[in-house]
């Protein structure tokens, strides 16, 4: 979750907030007038190139006010933030640091920087610098939400759901801790819990196709199919270019045995977005049972191009090619989906190819 930088602070008298934030910045420099109001100019319009989304020119100008004035913290600030949205990452912790070992007593350093762990993996840096800013800021409900998200990402589901809990009790409204509880509660396969938190979530956000296709993840996993076609119908209504919804609408019908829907809802899937992965991976399995072998090894190798480790793309491979006679190819497919997790590939590999 990325926020906007921060390029106001609090007015003081006769002076606009980004004046009297360069002001207590340099304050205590012994520059001369020329040399300030050259700092000062670059870092506006580093302001001006991040609001145009510019990066790297906005980059490009808070260089030059960090050489000119190098106490000037929030030029490191905005640069970090610039950093962020060119997703580099490192460079950007690098900055948030510099402020926060010149001023430990702002939150939103912390805050970035924990977004910046949490996207490298660095999760218990991550975790650290979100507790900072609840230190700073007790009632911050996006801290407590995103320590949820990150434990979420680590498989803690119990400790998670904690910290989305503190976030609602701060935020009654906030739509994102229900679903994300929920999807805690659906892990932990508590189904009707996490029915009963997408639901207040729906309620206060009645327009969000993924809250709508989490409750058809739900009613599947409770194998009510015509519940989970219900939900991922919201889904599409809500968003029309909703390509998870049709995706998973197709594994419904595949299962109920409509090919001809799940094939349509497949391609929809892939219309609306080409890139993603399962929707190839899904429609060659149809391929397969339509007997158009070429069709079908033709979607799974997308699906593989796409995503090299997409396991079940390696497992219908090596089926296809199977039944074209291609045994050392099915092999090596089906060793990979071993290797990527996918248990009926280890018992293919181990039934056929030793």
């Amino acid at each position: 979750m990325v926020y906007g930088p921060v390029l106001c602070a609090q007015d003081s008298g006769s002076l606009t907030g980004d004046e009297q934030q360069f002001k207590d910045s340099i304050e205590a420099l012994n520059l001369d007038f020329e040399t300030i109001s050259k700092a000062k100019e670059s870092y506006n319009n580093g302001i001006e190139f991040f609001k145009q989304g510019s990066y790297e020119n906005a980059i490009d100008e808070f260089d030059q006010s960090i050489q000119l004035a190098p106490q000037f913290l929030n030029a490191y600030f905005n640069r970090g933030v610039a950093y962020l949205m060119l997703e580099k990452y490192r460079k950007a912790i690098m900055d948030f640091s510099t402020m926060i070992d010149s001023n430990g007593t702002k939150a939103q350093p912390f805050f970035k920087r924990a977004e910046a762990y949490a996207t490298l993996g660095e999760y218990d840096k991550s975790v650290t610098d979100y507790r900072e800013v609840i230190k700073l800021q007790p009632n911050n409900e996006k801290a407590f939400y995103n320590i949820g998200d990150v434990l979420f990402l680590q498989g803690k589901y119990d400790k998670a759901m904690k910290e989305f809990t503190k976030a609602i009790a701060l935020d009654k409204s906030y739509t994102y801790a229900y679903n994300d509880r929920g999807s805690c509660y659906r892990r932990l396969e508590r189904y009707n819990d996490a029915l009963i938190d997408y639901g207040r979530a729906i309620a206060i956000s009645p327009k969000m196709a993924f809250i709508y296709n989490n409750i058809g993840s739900t009613k599947k996993n409770m194998d009510d199919l015509p519940g989970a076609i219900s939900a991922y119908n919201d889904a599409i209504t809500a968003e029309p270019d909703f390509y998870l919804a049709y995706n998973n609408r197709g594994t419904i019908y595949f299962q109920q045995g409509k090919m001809e829907e799940a094939l349509k809802d497949f391609e929809q899937s892939i219309k609306i977005n080409p890139k993603y992965a399962p929707a190839y991976s899904n429609r060659g399995v149809i391929m397969h049972k339509k007997e158009k072998y070429k069709e079908a090894l033709g979607d799974f190798d997308k699906a593989i191009q796409i995503n090299p480790n997409h396991a079940n793309a390696y497992l219908n491979r090596g089926v296809t090619k199977e039944m074209i006679r291609d045994e050392a190819g099915a092999c090596v497919d089906w060793k990979k989906a071993r290797d990527l997790g996918v248990s009926l590939g280890k018992r293919y590999y181990v039934n056929n190819c030793n």
